[in-house]
Parts: structure tokens; C-alpha cells; sequence
């Protein structure tokens, strides 16, 4: 392997680490949005039901958002360990 593909190797590596950092954050802010939707659920709930759907309906926008961004952290780890198995692989 060149200098230049352990470069490009690196870089991508490190580019799957930052994402890595901004989707837990994210995944961080989901579930304090998650928390304070379903405690609007419930004061919508005691007050009257005509809110209720939209309450509910914010609910399950951010369970998906938290889902989906389950998924795309999974994805991450699986193409950085592939990057590393490559990595490795071309060492010996």
C-alpha cells in the first residue's frame, strides 16, 4: 500500500469517527425531544383529548428519527470496521 491510499484510509477513518460523534449527539437530543413530547402527552392527556393525536403524532416522529438514526450508527460501524479489516489486510 502507497503512502498515499494509508492517507486516504486514514482520512476515511477519521471521517467515520466524526460522523460517529455528531449522530450520538443526535441521538442524545432525540430522546431529551422524546422525553418532553411524551410529558406533553401526558398533560394533553389529563387536559383534554382533542390535542391527543397531535401529541401522539409528534411522539412518533421522534421515536422514528430515533430509529432511523439507529440504523445510519450501525451502518457507520459496520463500514468502519470493514475499513479496518482492509486496513489490516493490506498491512501484512
Amino acid at each position: 500500500m502507497t503512502d498515499r491510499d494509508d492517507d486516504v484510509l486514514r482520512r476515511s477513518l477519521d471521517a467515520v469517527d466524526r460522523q460517529r460523534t455528531w449522530l450520538m449527539t443526535g441521538i442524545a437530543v432525540a430522546v431529551l425531544a422524546l422525553l418532553v413530547f411524551f410529558y406533553h402527552g401526558t398533560s394533553v392527556m389529563r387536559a383534554d383529548t382533542n390535542g391527543l393525536v397531535n401529541a401522539i403524532m409528534l411522539m412518533l416522529g421522534v421515536w422514528m428519527t430515533m430509529l432511523t438514526l439507529a440504523v445510519v450508527i450501525h451502518v457507520t460501524v459496520m463500514t468502519k470496521r470493514v475499513l479496518r479489516a482492509i486496513e489490516i489486510a493490506t498491512k501484512k
